[in-house]
Order: structure tokens, then sequence, then C-alpha cells
């Protein structure tokens, strides 16, 4: 039984997180990288990952994962960042540096054995601001939306490679301990998936104007979510 609501779980993330970022593509597309990166900066694969992990291991489970959380997501801001520097002349370039800062900026946080949340909130929160701060010298310019028609296989493969990405994050915060889970938490699923679509979909340049708004949306709503989580699971009950 525990097998099938497991698996039942990560179908439903699947299904959520590709219906997610689905829309948030096509409202980007359509209003514009500032309307799609707020949308697309509130609490989303967080969300999935800590609610799952209550249901599927316990509240304690989920709070302890919010331990590494804000700096892990302090990680994901600069990953946004990286990726608009890095990306100016070549967008495969950008995602792979990207990537590869986050999984090792990472991979440092799970070494460490990083057990202070007041530590990791002030930090994550201190990098994140820091990150937007920075991200006024690449004088990144809005883009404005426009008008498409889809395809109903181009919608189908979006929402396909979105929700695996989001699944792969999902399942990693189960099967791993506190530390590991709070970071696939933080793993950027929904941002990268969302910045590869754009770019095929808009070209570069629309993928980079959406990191910032993205950033400043995730410091606004996302680290305030995982502060709420922490509170306030313990009073749930999951099962």
């Amino acid at each position: 039984m525990t097998e099938y609501w497991t698996l039942l779980h990560l179908v439903l993330a699947f299904a959520v997180g590709s219906l997610w970022v689905t829309i948030i593509t096509v409202i980007s597309e359509m209003k514009g990288n500032v309307v799609g990166g707020i949308l697309g900066g509130l609490p989303s694969t967080s969300a999935f990952s800590f609610f799952f992990i209550g249901i599927n291991q316990s509240t304690t489970a989920a709070v302890q994962a919010t331990t590494v959380f804000p700096l892990a997501f302090g990680i994901t801001s600069a990953y946004l960042f990286c990726y608009a520097f890095f990306s100016k002349k070549s967008f495969i370039r950008g995602i792979i540096l990207s990537l590869a800062i986050w999984f090792l900026a990472s991979g440092l946080i799970v070494t460490s054995g990083l057990s202070n949340f007041d530590f990791s909130l002030i930090g994550g929160a201190v990098i994140s601001v820091l990150t937007y701060y920075f991200f006024k010298k690449l004088k990144l310019q809005n883009i404005e939306g426009e008008k498409r028609i889809y395809r109903v296989h181009e919608i189908i493969l979006r929402g396909v490679g979105a929700g695996l990405l989001v699944l792969l994050s999902v399942l990693l915060s189960q099967i791993g301990g506190p530390v590991l889970g709070g970071i696939a938490a933080a793993f950027p699923a929904v941002f990268t998936s969302t910045l590869i679509i754009l770019q095929r979909s808009r070209g570069k340049e629309f993928s980079r104007a959406m990191t910032k708004p993205l950033v400043l949306c995730g410091i606004l709503t996302i680290i305030p979510f995982c502060v709420a989580v922490r509170f306030s699971y313990p009073v749930l009950v999951f099962g």
C-alpha cells in the first residue's frame, strides 16, 4: 500500500508540474517576461516536495528538510544569475555552467552537514538579495508578450519535459534524508524547464529576461513559504 501511495504521489507531481510549467510558459509568451517571471517565481517544486515529504514520511521530516532550504534557494537564485550571465553568447553554455555551479554549491551544503536554520535563512536571504542587486549590472531588457497559435504536440512535449524534471526533484526529496530533501526541494526544476521552453519558442534573450523577475518573486514568496512550512507543519496531520 505504501508503494502504491508513493507512486500515486509521483504521478500527481508529474501532472501538476507539467500543467504548471505549461501555464507559466504560455502566459509568459502572451504577457511578457515580467508577468511570466512573477508567476514562475511562486512556490511550486518546493511546495510539491514539502507536501509529499509530509504525506509519505512525516511532518518532522518535512520540517527537517526546511533547515537547508533557504540557503539552497539562495544557490538557486545565483543559478538564475549565472544562466543570464553565461548565456550571453550561448544558451547551452549558460544552462550547463549554471547547473554545474548549482550542483557544486549544493554538494558543499550536503557535505557541510548544515543543521542551523537561522544561519541557512540569513545566508539564503543575503545571497538572494545580492544576486538580485547584481542583476542590475546585466541590464536585461523587459520583452513584451505576443499572441501565437499552439499546436497540440508542442503543448504535450512541454508538459512531459517539465513534468519529468519536477517528478525527479520530488523523487529525490522522497528518497533522501532531511538535507538532501531540502536541497531537492530547491532544485530549479520549474525554472530550468521554463528557460529551456522559452528559449526555444521566444529566443535566448526572452529566456534571459525571465531570470530577474523569477529571482525577485522567489525572494518575496518562496523563502517566506519555507518559513511558513517550518512553523505550520508541526500542527498539521498528514497521512
